[in-house]
């Protein structure tokens, strides 16, 4: 991004060293070949809209089953069918340094929730006391074995308690 496009205060102020957050707020891209991607009717955006993102325009997004916008939207009705998701209460899991691990309750609902925050794989001891079935989740596909999970990089798991 030139110094005359900055819009940004921080980035105008502390240029070259801090080049500002314009570049990664950018305007909605909703329509791909529409002016300005169907953010703003106006003639020039505040912010520009960088021609790499049509791709990932919500248009384009919604012709493509495994998109970033089909697996948010499928997180979306998941949460909305579990409420212990949303309205439940959380208790946090000893867990290794890499993995977060807490369970969610509401209801008769109980999810264990384990998440591997890392790029390597990573591995946790289900408690003695738990026990697990598994809840179809959008990109789980982590199973417990032997009373461990393996969690591939950046992976989850969700199991209902009982």
């Amino acid at each position: 991004m030139a110094f005359e496009d900055l819009v940004d205060p921080y980035g105008i102020e502390f240029w070259p060293e801090f080049k500002g957050r314009d570049g990664a707020r950018t305007p909605m891209v909703w329509q791909a070949h529409a002016h300005l991607a169907g953010f703003s009717t106006a003639t020039r955006s505040w912010l520009p809209v960088p021609a790499d993102h049509m791709t990932r325009a919500v248009d384009q997004q919604e012709l493509v089953n495994d998109s970033v916008l089909a697996f948010y939207r499928a997180n979306l009705a998941f949460r909305k069918a579990h409420p212990a998701l949303a309205k439940g209460t959380i208790a946090l899991l000893d867990a290794p340094e890499t993995i977060l691990a807490f369970t969610r309750q509401h209801g008769d609902e109980t999810l264990l929730c384990i998440f591997n925050m890392e790029a390597t794989q990573a591995s946790f001891a289900i408690p003695a006391n738990m026990t697990l079935s598994s809840v179809e989740a959008p990109g789980v596909t982590a199973e417990p074995i032997n009373g461990q999970i393996a969690l591939a990089p950046l992976q989850c798991y969700v199991g209902r308690i009982g």
